[in-house]
């Protein structure tokens, strides 16, 4: 009786404890925050980032003023850039291996290819596509594929390059989800956002189901990343923190919380990781972007 007590006494130290450790490991600091430029005016409503791995250039899509702004490694302001006054409420922003800038425009509910050598704008086609795609966030695999999703009727389109432009190739449709609001790509697997029902639905390349993460104690998620381990991030809008979920959906860490000082979010609206396991949070109620090393 005496060992089932003291088994039974350890078993509940051990699980305190890597319970304790699982919180504990995970530590987030902020290397630094991005309010815009005095030169080019504050940011207004940024709604996402982008990090070019092979430049070293952070995108930030500057929503309401209608531009992206480029910074180098440091975080150093280049550049504005407003396709000549094509972008009308930008929200999402990817480059694809031809240095071609790929931009969903909300306000004209389309999305734009950018040959910036060329100085060319093309719209990708949505041609035969029924009902006609209200494109929000994108994503693009390893092998090129562009990944939209579709807002309004709960689809993620998928795009073959071709030839420098992008053909529609298939759509997954899902029945169970009540709409996307995000989308990641790691490890050839399709992440997907669903804020309403808070769950993560993870599809492979084929478009099949894998499996859903319900995502527990979170009020609205609006974002969603990786991190080069697999671990899961999630942003929830309302509560203005960070969640850290296993595949599980065993919340494992938080960062930040809801607030206007350094550190803290005010209605945050994306996530992003680059290759050095930094974290970018598009802390739009604040109009900024706040950038965290995770250790």
């Amino acid at each position: 009786m005496k060992r089932i007590c003291y088994l039974l006494l350890f078993t509940i130290h051990y699980s305190l404890f890597t319970s304790y450790f699982a919180h504990a490991y995970l530590k987030a600091k902020v290397v630094t925050v991005i309010y815009g430029e005095e030169k080019i005016g504050a940011f207004n409503q940024p709604q996402s980032v982008y990090f070019d791995e092979k430049r070293g250039r952070l995108y930030v899509v500057d929503t309401l003023n209608n531009r992206l702004i480029s910074y180098d490694k440091n975080y150093k302001f280049l550049s504005q850039f407003n396709a000549e006054g094509r972008l009308k409420v930008p929200v999402s922003m990817l480059k694809d291996k031809n240095g071609h800038l790929i931009v969903t425009n909300k306000g004209e509910g389309s999305v734009l290819i950018i040959y910036l050598k060329e100085k060319l704008i093309k719209t990708i086609d949505f041609k035969g596509i029924f009902p006609r795609p209200v494109p929000s966030y994108l994503a693009l695999d390893e092998d090129g594929h562009l990944y939209i999703l579709d807002q309004a009727y709960k689809r993620i389109l998928i795009f073959s390059p071709k030839n420098g432009d992008y053909k529609f190739l298939k759509a997954i449709k899902e029945p169970k989800c009540a709409g996307f609001s995000d989308i990641k790509i790691f490890d050839k697997y399709i992440y997907a956002l669903d804020s309403l029902l808070a769950k993560v639905f993870v599809y492979d390349q084929g478009g099949r189901l894998v499996r859903s993460i319900a995502l527990k104690s979170l009020r609205f998620p609006v974002s969603l990343a990786l991190d080069r381990y697999g671990r899961l991030y999630i942003l929830d809008g309302h509560q203005g923190k960070v969640f850290i979920f296993k595949e599980s959906g065993e919340v494992i860490g938080e960062i930040g919380r809801g607030g206007w000082k350094e550190g803290r979010l005010y209605y945050p609206r994306y996530l992003l990781f680059d290759k050095e396991n930094r974290l970018y949070v598009v802390d739009t109620g604040n109009n900024r972007v706040q950038v965290f090393k995770i250790k």
